[in-house]
């Protein structure tokens, strides 16, 4: 399968600590969300006080700013976060084009090349393949599933990220679980489940999170469901979907 145009680049400037990454060869559709993460891996680390965000923006080729989000405070990049939707101010899908999503951090920016397409488009752009990271810190983009993709089919390539994100509170003891089991999957798991709650008050409700990259061609098919593991009841609530790697 030929490579898709992926461009990848990361620098480090020694003036006043300024780093750059930008990442390339992201290709979603139209109205798609995507989440995206900044994660520490390996020893290094040349930012003793941390990695904090300020600021999320998409912005398509002419400059024009179709999404912003600030942080006040800002948030230690451990704990965010990024969401947004491939949508115009109007609400409306955007048009196939290149755009970019720029995270302002105090170190620098993390940048991410992204182009909306029509999904029949994406077996002809290839699989995806690109990685940069400054000082041990690295992008990670994700197509973001949730709750409302009930029934829905994504379309992927190989090397495209998957976040599940669902609501729930893990105090009541409810807990969501991939309800399905198979030999051999498109998409691996790249890392455990997480639970984050939305604050520290005690009780507080917040967000299950799944991780994937798809590996090999073809369908897969996903149940979550939202259970107490020990009962022999009914899940409370359940979310399938299915995606075809092309």
């Amino acid at each position: 399968m030929a490579q898709s145009v992926s461009r990848s680049s990361a620098n480090a400037s020694s003036i006043g600590g300024s780093a750059e990454v930008k990442l390339g060869g992201f290709v979603f559709e139209a109205g798609a969300r995507l989440a995206l993460e900044i994660v520490h891996e390996g020893d290094a680390d040349c930012f003793p006080n941390g990695v904090l965000i300020e600021r999320l923006r998409l912005v398509d080729e002419g400059g024009a700013v179709q999404f912003e989000e600030e942080y006040a405070p800002t948030i230690d990049a451990a704990a965010w976060i990024g969401r947004v939707r491939l949508i115009d101010a109007g609400g409306l899908p955007l048009p196939a084009a290149r755009y970019e999503v720029v995270i302002t951090t105090n170190v620098g920016s993390f940048v991410a090349e992204v182009e909306v397409a029509a999904t029949s488009n994406l077996q002809r752009l290839g699989r995806y393949s690109a990685s940069a990271s400054v000082c041990g810190y690295a992008l990670r983009v994700y197509r973001l599933v949730s709750e409302s993709d009930e029934g829905a089919s994504l379309a992927l390539r190989v090397g495209d990220r998957v976040m599940v994100e669902l609501e729930g509170n893990a105090t009541t003891g409810y807990t969501w679980t991939n309800a399905m089991e198979v030999e051999y999957a498109v998409l691996r798991e790249t890392r455990e489940a997480e639970y984050r709650p939305a604050s520290d008050l005690l009780g507080a409700s917040g967000v299950f999170l799944f991780r994937y990259v798809a590996v090999d061609i073809g369908p897969q098919t996903f149940r979550f469901i939202y259970h107490r593991p020990w009962e022999a009841a009914a899940p409370l609530k359940a979310l399938q979907f299915s995606v075809n790697v092309l």
